[in-house]
């Protein structure tokens, strides 16, 4: 228990005895509580007056603990801290304030965009492209639209942890029952959505690119049996013209990973339709009318919750004018087949293949390149089986082979003109010059033979060519020989130079450069001794065209062109101008010579070749032909048991030169009676001479 001391009148303190001591006696415990009570009252009472409610004691009481001294809250230091603490508020706050303003205010519009992005995603679609028409604004490339089958696929199926899609039991019912319909199996239809799944997560896959009507009309008629499956509308190619002019058109196709890696198509994303081959492919930067923005609202976890749609439509795509004449395109086309049954008809029966080249000698303009057999890019824009079938390599009709650029093959003696001029140009001959035209030639221990046999007589260039004497020419390779171990090689640089064995710059893409066989090459190819060693019997059966000679019906066209226009070897090409969404010209397209070389005598070839034409060896065939005509045959040999390729090069009018056309009849026998004929049709057409009457 505690010890309560109480105050006296004069400031001291009086405390009581303890009861121990034996000073007072003891009171009960009620009284002492009393007593103590009243001891406190008369202590509270008697406490000094306060200032401010500090007490303060009187002369000598009780003083406190602390004591704040009241000047300080008057003074200046006083409010110059309140100052500081009031300033920080005020700038803490208007620090915030600023802050929710640039939130509101200055990046509002930003963040709700944001916001507003997290309720949709942005989806490409593919744009139509533009058209191709020929050199007389005939359509041969356009764009429609095509029914095409999509799913969605968060309706149909799920994605699981791993990110692949499957389909849920209801969806793969659907798909059963669109697969019993189409024809299709149904894991194709899974296939396609997982491929779009990854290419293109919020876009609808196409599971069938290509339905007909009946099947479109069925699903639209009964969509609520097919949730989550829609008919939808696709820009395709289209060929107005039929499959004419699949060996420069091309194909289409969707752009590959390994297309992407080079850089083939700069700025073209995954997903784009791009051309893979022909024109479509050279001009595609043109042609390609890019992908179509579409918007897909999808929920908070990410998922399409509706349809896409179109938000913005690139520009139209920009046409493309080529030089091809549709017109001479079909009669090409038809002379080739009509080539391949003359040569049949002779007994050739291995005959199935041919081509055909009609150009400009003056700009290298094609008005008709023609290869068969060849594919319908009909077919192959709306057949998936069609089209699989044209890509296997194994295929023994190589449908996909153009045979005008793609072909190499020893050409006979349609390079005799070659030959010739490399001969005037090194100073072998000279116009007046005559060398012996005999039923044989030696070299060594082979005998080389003519065609006719019992000949003997003295020739000169142009009646050399114009009979096409093989034992004359043997034995101007002979001279070829002896100046190549001089370290000349003639005959070869002027094939180079006039455009054969190697790229002519064509501007459809998948062009071969041939060969033209030199010792230097033979070294490089071959790893034995004897087969590294250049004889004097290549020397000369490379002067009527054959050996290891092999180059492109293309550029036995240029090298023709090159001796008709005097000198300029030019640059074969099928693009002519540009067009604008109405189809009018915005651009022509330019395409400089290659080179251009100073020819020598060429007057005398064309003399040749003249005669050649008329009374020569294609006389049977032109001698009567109203359109004076420069051409040479071309006789050349292929492997035992088969038989020679058909020539004919040729240009007209001789003097005053506007088409060059070269035609090759695989396996057609002599040059004039194949090749020759195929050759006159199209003349008869690009002239307008119209047929005898019998």
């Amino acid at each position: 228990m505690g010890i309560l001391s109480t105050w006296n009148g004069d400031g001291t303190s009086h405390v009581p005895t303890h009861p121990s001591s034996g000073s007072a006696p003891q009171r009960p415990r009620r009284a002492r509580s009393q007593a103590r009570s009243r001891a406190l009252s008369d202590l509270i009472s008697s406490q000094p007056p306060t200032r401010r409610g500090v007490p303060i004691p009187r002369r000598l009481g009780l003083r406190p603990v602390s004591v704040a001294a009241a000047d300080f809250h008057r003074s200046a230091g006083f409010y110059v801290r309140v100052g500081i603490i009031g300033l920080a508020a005020v700038a803490l706050f208007g620090l915030l304030a600023l802050r929710l303003w640039s939130l509101q205010v200055v990046r509002g519009p930003h963040f709700a965009l944001a916001a507003q992005r997290q309720t949709y995603r942005l989806v490409d679609l593919p744009a139509p492209r533009g058209q191709i028409v020929d050199a007389k604004g005939r359509l041969l490339a356009a764009t429609q639209g095509g029914l095409a089958v999509s799913v969605d696929s968060a309706v149909l199926g799920l994605i699981d942890s791993h990110g692949r899609w499957w389909p849920t039991h209801q969806g793969r019912q659907l798909l059963r029952r669109l697969s019993r319909l189409a024809g299709v199996p149904a894991r194709t239809f899974i296939e396609r959505i997982r491929h779009s799944e990854f290419k293109s997560p919020y876009s609808s896959a196409i599971v069938l690119p290509r339905v007909t009507r009946d099947l479109g009309f069925f699903l639209d008629e009964h969509a609520r049996q097919f949730p989550g499956i829609r008919v939808v509308a696709l820009p395709e190619r289209s060929y107005p013209s039929g499959s004419v002019g699949s060996e420069f058109l091309g194909l289409l196709g969707e752009i590959g990973p390994a297309q992407i890696a080079a850089r083939a198509y700069p700025g073209v994303r995954a997903g784009a339709i791009v051309g893979q081959s022909g024109a479509e492919a050279t001009y595609d930067d043109l042609l390609n009318g890019g992908l179509e923005k579409a918007r897909v609202v999808v929920d908070a976890r990410g998922r399409p919750i509706g349809p896409a749609r179109v938000i913005r439509i690139p520009r139209p795509a920009s046409g493309l004018q080529l030089t091809v004449d549709l017109r001479l395109q079909h009669v090409a086309q038809r002379a080739i087949r009509d080539g391949i049954a003359l040569a049949r008809a002779n007994g050739h029966s291995d005959s199935r293949a041919g081509t055909a080249i009609v150009m400009s000698p003056r700009d290298g303009s094609i008005y008709a390149l023609a290869s068969y057999p060849t594919f319908d890019q009909r077919l192959a824009a709306t057949s998936p089986g069609y089209l699989r079938a044209l890509l296997n390599p194994n295929d023994p009709r190589r449908l996909l082979v153009d045979r005008a650029t793609q072909g190499v093959y020893p050409t006979g003696s349609t390079f005799k003109p070659i030959v010739a001029e490399a001969a005037l140009a090194s100073g072998l001959i000279t116009p007046y010059s005559t060398l012996p035209c005999t039923s044989t030639y030696t070299v060594g221990n082979h005998v080389f033979r003519n065609v006719e046999a019992g000949i003997n007589v003295s020739l000169t260039l142009p009646q050399a060519l114009s009979i096409s004497c093989d034992t004359w020419f043997y034995r101007l390779g002979s001279e070829f020989y002896y100046r190549q171990e001089a370290g000349h090689l003639d005959m070869q640089q002027w094939a180079w130079r006039l455009g054969a064995g190697r790229k002519t710059g064509f501007d459809v893409p998948g062009e071969v450069a041939g060969l033209v066989p030199t010792p230097g090459w033979l070294k490089r190819t071959f790893k034995q001794p004897w087969q590294r060693i250049w004889y004097e019997g290549y020397s000369v059966n490379l002067a009527v065209g054959q050996g290891q000679l092999a180059i492109t019906p293309l550029q036995l066209a240029v090298a023709y062109s090159t001796l008709a226009n005097g000198g300029t070897v030019v640059q074969p090409h099928v693009g002519r101008a540009v067009l604008n969404a109405s189809g009018q010209i915005v651009q022509s397209l330019k395409f400089p010579p290659r080179r251009h070389v100073r020819l020598h005598d060429v007057g005398t070839i064309r003399e040749g070749l003249v005669a050649g034409a008329h009374s020569g060896t294609s006389g049977a065939v032109f001698g009567n032909f109203p359109v004076t005509v420069a051409g040479k045959t071309g006789t050349a040999e292929t492997r035992l048991g088969e038989s020679d390729h058909s020539w004919y090069a040729s240009w007209a009018p001789a003097y005053n030169p506007k088409v060059v056309v070269v035609v090759l009849i695989e396996h057609g026998g002599f040059g004039a009676e194949a090749a020759a004929p195929a050759a006159k049709e199209i003349y008869s057409a690009f002239f307008g001479v119209k047929a005898p009457k019998r």
